[in-house]
């Protein structure tokens, strides 16, 4: 068979720390979890337009025509463990690292060789728990207006490859605000049917048949609120295949207030939405009951 030579992104995700699950579940439970999580990153990679090229132990190796599509497919698979795959309540946290990189590929049949290969799986090695890592080549393949934010990390040299690699750390939901979300906490969410909104009297329900919902002082929006501190759409509240994001596009920001969690401020930036809480856009809030301010949303997903 003649083996082609192809420029690829290639990604590869690894769930971390599974010895934890086989020494508290057993062989059997263990690897039944792991299954699940294998089979829902290989849909995610298929979903963003890539392509699974194995799965090995508790990894997946898959590559992708375009650097965007393996940075939006590793943000998602990052949002998907977060936010948890499992019902069970008494798993310890599972996480995944991912690592990325763009290079020439080997292609022989179904599978790939070749210094890039090795690079990507390096890259994984480095990587932390929850954390997206990518070489400047992969950076570099993104467009220049992708949007990603990124945080440089230096140079690192690694076994069996030549010279030094230049890491970037690509950010995800939040993490510009340095909060840390556990998925123990948050483990049932990914599946959830509906995020229910209340705005004074009227309720609003953000599922399959209504995956998004716009705020703002301008009369378009799905949820009008009129003060000078709102911006003419604030912010937006949407679906993304089962995980609920707010997502804000202010000049004052959004305070969200977790009915369980410490409250958190967003400015420009996305946050996913768990269990029950409030938002307020524009402003704190405040220790004063102000039953007649309007700018308050009630919140729950489940």
């Amino acid at each position: 068979m003649t083996r082609e030579i192809e420029p690829l992104s290639i990604l590869f995700a690894d769930i971390c720390s599974s010895s934890a699950l086989y020494e508290q579940l057993g062989d059997r439970a263990a690897q039944e979890i792991i299954g699940k999580i294998l089979q829902r990153l290989s849909d995610l990679t298929i979903q963003f337009g890539g392509n699974v090229i194995k799965t090995v132990g508790d990894a997946v190796i898959a590559t992708f025509p375009a650097m965007e599509k393996a940075v939006e497919a590793a943000k998602s698979m990052q949002m998907t463990m977060i936010c948890g795959i499992c019902e069970k309540s008494d798993l310890p946290p599972i996480n995944i690292h991912i690592g990325i990189h763009h290079g020439p590929v080997v292609k022989d049949g179904d599978d790939i060789f070749g210094d890039a290969v090795n690079i990507a799986s390096r890259v994984a090695d480095y990587a932390k728990p929850r954390q997206i890592v990518a070489t400047r080549s992969a950076m570099e393949e993104l467009p220049t207006l992708s949007g990603h934010l990124k945080k440089y990390i230096g140079r690192i040299t690694a076994k069996n490859i030549t010279g030094e690699i230049e890491l970037f750390e690509i950010l995800f939901g939040n993490q510009q605000t340095t909060m840390v979300i556990d998925s123990r906490e948050v483990s049932d969410a990914l599946f959830c049917s509906n995020l229910y909104l209340k705005h004074g009297r009227r309720g609003i329900t953000i599922g399959a048949h209504n995956p998004a919902v716009s705020v703002g002082r301008e009369d378009y929006n799905d949820i009008v609120i009129k003060y000078s501190w709102i911006s003419r759409t604030h912010a937006y509240l949407e679906n993304h295949n089962g995980i609920f994001i707010i997502i804000d596009k202010s000049s004052n920001g959004t305070f969200i207030y977790p009915e369980n969690a410490e409250p958190l401020y967003i400015n420009k930036r996305e946050h996913p939405l768990v269990g029950r809480g409030i938002i307020i856009f524009g402003r704190e809030k405040s220790k004063e009951n102000n039953h007649d301010v309007t700018d308050i949303v009630e919140y729950d997903v489940r």
